[in-house]
């Protein structure tokens, strides 16, 4: 494969992405991706975590309406706030650690001196505030400065935390006699779902905790610290760190669904009516709701009714935004939080993956690498989003997901038309050389076709004899139309019988039996498309005598034919743009030999010894001759192809059997006798046959001047 032809498109398949990626980023959509991919990932894997045993919900649901819907406290939201002083009497015989109410009182109401005094006599309580935006507040300190300062988290004013305006406490006496406070705020992301949560929010330079930090205190003193990327809180002798992503938000580990729907919850309305009973003496046994289950609990008061409009978008679709209040709680308590790694970081491991799957793209060999590599690669990217999700870290994955598709996209629509282009290109080649049909097995495997190799093939090689004399006859067109249907005829038969031209010589044909598409029965195939040209050619003399065309030597023309069988390398060899398949070795050159010794042994097919051995069974070969070919130390036996078996006659077989006798005794430079035998084989060949006169020639002048006693019977011919 040129190599230095791929740099470019190798180079454009990853810069094109890495802009995009640029360009994606800058415009937002990596962030918006990443927030939908990871989405999906985390709905897929299974959770590793499990919601804290230390977080339970007293939920104001549809059954805590219905149940006191003729109630007239109860029977409508919002419900009367002297209703929840029960549910904190309820939860104190229980013990809980805290009791947050994800309700907002910062409305005046008759009955807020109820709860007013709840608030001083549970003081595990923790009431809702309000961060809101209030334009007018300019530069001045905020309205309720005292309360802000009873609840103060003391951290430096340059913190990245969510900033407000304003915040708003519970009305009146409630918010200054409410032991605890937490803002309960959400800040969904630009898409409107919840994946994130600030530990602290400000309200100008002043810092309030929210729900999550306040359910991590458990209502105990803590001390919190900022730093760059971390929060800090300590309490007693212990001290705990969060990561801050951006805006000082912390992502939350959502679990599963499963793992939300297995919250502990317990209807409100139930709460009431096992209140109910226990002031009634009844058994807690017997209770709906068992004030036990809330000992040592950290305690959720919230509404998943459809009438109190309290819902928010998590990456699990629509739910409770109490339950959304809950999973930050535990994310703290448990320390199942999040940590987004920098973008950066995803771009750079992208880019690598990029990088090595399109070099294997480009640059391989192996077809199987291509194929694999994308699959490798995505693998690698899911393995390691798994293992970082395990550890509690976000891999980015839309540097991933947005740029490998597009580069391997990209280059694989470069290859595919760049083999177009070669496929077109050997195509046309292949298709003036083989068969049509060859030609598209041939090109199933281009790369190979292209690179070549080495394996068995027959190599065929046509001569006309004397074609200089009868050219010296002829016209130029004549010349010209004597080729054209001459070669034409014989390059039908060639490919017909799954031959490859290699290439014209003038007169010449040369030809490959074996390639470009392996076939075991190339021998076969090489020697009845040389019979079938010898009978060809007869039909075109005949039509020539018919119609006296050509000159009389054109007429009568025969052609010589050489076969050889042997391993040989074969495949496209030139440039890019001008390529021939050809074959080389010495199995081709003896072929040609050939085809220039059977002019001396008068016969029309000579073959070597290969192709008499492999076609032996479906051929009647005669035995000729032991040579050593110009340029070669090793012997061959060579032999004529006469025809089928079928064809054969009794005469010629006692011929030829007289003729090996002959040959036997000249081997043995028994001369006299071998020439004898030469003579009587003649008696079967006819007195014109070529191969008994030229060994009697030879018995002559080994006879007057013998060889020395180390001869081996070869002839060694001096000649091409």
């Amino acid at each position: 494969m040129n190599q230095k032809k791929y740099l470019l498109p190798f180079s454009l398949s990853v810069f094109i992405p890495a802009l995009l990626l640029v360009g994606f980023s800058w415009i937002g959509l990596i962030e918006f991706w990443n927030r939908k991919l990871t989405d999906s990932f985390f709905s897929i894997l299974p959770s590793h975590h499990r919601f804290s045993k230390d977080v339970v919900i007293i939920d104001i649901d549809e059954h805590s309406l219905a149940r006191y819907a003729n109630d007239p406290e109860l029977g409508r939201w919002p419900w009367k706030r002297s209703v929840y002083p029960l549910i904190f009497d309820f939860l104190y015989k229980g013990g809980p650690k805290l009791g947050m109410v994800d309700i907002l009182f910062t409305e005046y109401s008759q009955d807020d001196l109820s709860l007013a005094e709840a608030n001083l006599a549970f003081p595990f309580v923790s009431h809702a505030v309000q961060m809101r935006e209030d334009r007018e507040a300019g530069n001045e300190e905020p309205r309720n400065i005292d309360l802000i300062s009873k609840h103060l988290i003391h951290l430096p004013p340059e913190t990245p935390f969510p900033v407000f305006e304003a915040v708003s406490f519970p009305s009146g006496e409630i918010g200054a006699t409410s032991p605890f406070i937490h803002a309960v705020n959400v800040i969904p992301d630009a898409d409107g779902v919840l994946r994130r949560f600030p530990p602290v929010m400000r309200v100008k330079n002043y810092h309030l905790p929210t729900v999550a930090l306040q359910g991590f205190s458990k209502g105990e003193p803590m001390e919190v610290g900022w730093e760059e990327d971390q929060i800090t809180v300590k309490k007693e002798n212990t001290s705990t760190s969060f990561p801050l992503g951006k805006g000082g938000l912390i992502r939350s580990y959502f679990y599963s669904k499963k793992d939300l729907s297995e919250i502990p919850r317990y209807s409100a309305g139930g709460v009431l009516e096992s209140l109910t009973k226990l002031n009634e003496g009844v058994d807690e046994s017997e209770l709906i709701v068992s004030p036990s289950v809330f000992t040592d609990k950290i305690v959720l008061i919230g509404t998943s009714a459809a009438a109190t409009h309290d819902d928010v978008v998590t990456p699990f679709g629509l739910y409770p935004g109490v339950i959304a209040q809950a999973v930050f709680i535990s994310n703290l308590l448990e320390g199942h939080v999040l940590e987004e790694i920098e973008d950066i970081y995803g771009f750079i491991f992208a880019l690598v993956l990029l990088l090595i799957s399109t070099y294997v793209l480009f640059f391989s060999t192996h077809h199987w690498l291509r194929i694999a590599c994308p699959v490798f690669a995505t693998l690698v990217f899911l393995i390691a989003f798994y293992i970082f999700f395990r550890n509690d870290f976000i891999l980015p994955p839309a540097p991933f997901v947005a740029t490998f598709p597009v580069s391997y996209l990209l280059g694989f629509a470069y290859l595919n038309y760049i083999e177009g282009i070669d496929k077109r290109k050997y195509n046309n080649i292949l298709r003036n050389l083989v068969d049509p049909e060859v030609v598209s097995h041939a090109l199933e495997d281009l790369e190979s076709l292209k690179k070549g190799g080495e394996w068995e093939i027959t190599a065929f090689f046509s001569d006309v004899a004397g074609f200089s004399s009868i050219s010296e006859e002829l016209s130029a067109s004549e010349l010209a139309r004597l080729l054209n249907e001459y070669l034409s005829a014989m390059t039908v038969i060639l490919k017909f019988n799954s031959g490859t031209l290699d290439k014209y010589i003038g007169d010449a044909i040369v030809g490959i039996f074996g390639a470009p598409l392996k076939n075991e029965s190339h021998p076969i195939l090489s020697c009845q498309a040389s019979l079938e040209m010898i009978s060809k050619l007869k039909e075109l003399k005949a039509q020539w005598k018919e119609k006296n065309d050509y000159s009389e030597s054109a007429r009568n023309m025969k052609i010589r034919i050489g076969l050889n069988c042997g391993p040989a390398k074969v495949g496209f060899m030139g440039t890019d743009s001008l390529a021939s398949y050809t074959m080389m070795g010495d199995t081709v050159n003896l072929a040609s030999r050939l085809e220039a010794a059977a002019k001396d042994y008068g016969v029309d097919i000579l073959v070597s010894e290969s192709i008499e051995e492999k076609g032996r069974e479906h051929f009647h070969f005669r035995f000729l001759d032991r040579i050593r070919v110009k340029g070669k130390e090793a012997p061959v036996k060579i032999y004529g192809l006469i025809g089928k078996k079928s064809d054969v006659s009794e005469a010629m077989i006692h011929g030829e059997a007289q003729y090996r006798k002959a040959f036997d005794f000249y081997s043995k430079q028994n001369w006299k006798d071998a020439l004898e035998a030469f003579e009587k084989a003649m008696t079967y060949f006819g007195k014109d046959d070529a191969a008994c006169q030229l060994l009697i020639k030879r018995c002559e002048v080994l006879f007057q001047s013998p060889p020395s006693e180390n001869w081996d019977g070869v002839y060694t011919r001096t000649s091409k």
